[in-house]
């Protein structure tokens, strides 16, 4: 028979889960694609793949009910659609993502509207300081000139030393990987920084495929661009000119950023937070599809000062996703659930070459931290917190790789519940893009999931 304390944890535990239960029922689930627009505004001002839409965002948190001190977390925030939306609509927020250029890129985001009137006296300040700049001396072995002349990058150097001297440090410039300060930079200097960013992607436009995931380097040293210093200055003005008229472009009524928010370089899989201090994670983590996020940002990790054949290599094997695969890996476990082990297997016996090596590898390391990432979001939630992750399946060659379904049962077997899923088909992906995945054309049609799972 059982005592009165414990029949009164059963009915506490039962209310809990009907007020869990009503709070999914009532979510404002809308389709998470980006929609194309005919303009910029904030969210857009780094065009971004796998970002997902700001009214997702918006319905979404709206529709929760959360308390105005509630805390929200992206663990893989990415240009920052979550910390600009969660904090425009007043809540305390938090974004990691181990890539520094979309640290950049989502702090730039969240400068407060009342700032707008005064952008562009600041960027005819750094223009008239770099077009003064004393010589900046620079050779092949900067980064930048992968793509681009040296007396070119030059001017872009310039630029970037006005825009430190401005807004970082007026005595000292150095490549903002050496300073390491990636975490205080001020969103106005990632503002500026950030249409550093866009002028440099225009200028090597003639290196970007059809993949925009991708970038080619020059085979041929005079291959490179070579722009004029005033193209590249009419260019950087050009983007700061956008970027003002973007910055409150999704601001019903001038609204300003009213939140507070906290966007900084970390791993999801060793997040600086407390344990159970997290009332509400809302994610995309990065798809299964070789997508190579860091190869995305090469020019702008270029303009860091990440020499491509030492620091760009070490950020790329951190990230989850990457297409390089480690010397050694861990073996599948079976926490990652039946589905994901059989997709494994099915890799092994496949028939097409290096699918037993380099993509199990490559499988094997995805699958990996995103499981010790799951571990820690269990971590830092709430026993009464709610994760919703947005996940895309995929295919491998004609395997189908059900990553919808992975990821609830890694959920399930690390300390989560799923209490609500929500489908939409998708059209064309970036696999397409692929000429030699025609063969498999036949098996399209994949899924975009957004899963809402609570914390045991």
């Amino acid at each position: 028979m059982k005592s009165k304390q414990e029949i009164y944890a059963d009915l506490t535990d039962n209310n809990l889960l009907k007020i869990m239960s009503k709070l999914f029922e009532n979510l404002v689930i809308q389709n998470p694609k980006q929609i194309s627009r005919n303009r910029m505004d904030r969210v857009s001002l780094y065009p971004y793949y796998a970002g997902f839409s700001p009214s997702f965002v918006d319905s979404l948190l709206t529709s929760t009910k959360l308390s105005q001190d509630a805390k929200i977390v992206d663990p893989w925030n990415g240009s920052g659609t979550t910390t600009t939306s969660a904090t425009r609509l007043g809540y305390c927020t938090q974004g990691y993502d181990l890539n520094p250029v979309m640290v950049i890129a989502a702090k730039a985001c969240m400068l407060n509207a009342r700032e707008k009137t005064s952008l562009w006296p600041i960027a005819v300040d750094i223009m008239t300081k770099a077009s003064k700049e004393k010589l900046i001396t620079i050779n092949d072995e900067d980064p930048l000139c992968t793509w681009i002349v040296p007396d070119s990058a030059i001017v872009l150097r310039k630029i970037e030393k006005a825009i430190q001297a401005l807004l970082v440090d007026s005595q000292n410039y150095q490549p903002l990987i050496v300073r390491g300060n990636f975490n205080s930079l001020s969103d106005i200097a990632a503002f500026f920084y950030t249409a550093l960013f866009r002028c440099i992607r225009e200028l090597v436009t003639d290196f970007i495929p059809s993949n925009p995931t991708w970038i080619k380097k020059p085979k041929l040293l005079s291959s490179r661009v070579k722009p004029s210093k005033k193209v590249i200055v009419d260019k950087f003005g050009e983007e700061v000119q956008k970027m003002i008229q973007a910055i409150d472009n999704n601001l019903p009524n001038n609204q300003s950023i009213i939140g507070k928010a906290l966007v900084e370089v970390a791993s999801s899989e060793s997040l600086p937070i407390p344990d159970k201090s997290v009332d509400f994670i809302l994610s995309s983590p990065p798809y299964c599809t070789r997508i190579d996020y860091a190869v995305a940002t090469l020019p702008e990790l270029a303009l860091l000062g990440y020499k491509l054949d030492s620091d760009f290599k070490h950020l790329r094997r951190k990230l989850i996703g990457t297409s390089t695969v480690p010397s050694t890996f861990t073996e599948p476990l079976l926490s990652w659930g039946k589905t994901c082990n059989y997709f494994l297997q099915q890799l092994v016996d496949h028939e097409s070459k290096a699918s037993r090596t380099y993509y199990y590898k490559n499988h094997v390391q995805y699958f990996d931290a995103i499981h010790r990432s799951f571990l820690e979001l269990n971590r830092i939630l709430k026993s009464s917190g709610v994760c919703i992750l947005v996940v895309q399946d995929s295919h491998y060659k004609d395997l189908h790789n059900d990553l919808p379904q992975i990821f609830i049962e890694m959920a399930l077997n690390n300390g989560f519940r799923l209490e609500r899923r929500v489908d939409f088909n998708l059209g064309r992906t970036m696999a397409d893009i692929n000429p030699r995945s025609n063969k498999y054309n036949k098996r399209r049609g994949l899924t975009e999931s957004v899963l809402c799972l609570s914390n045991n």
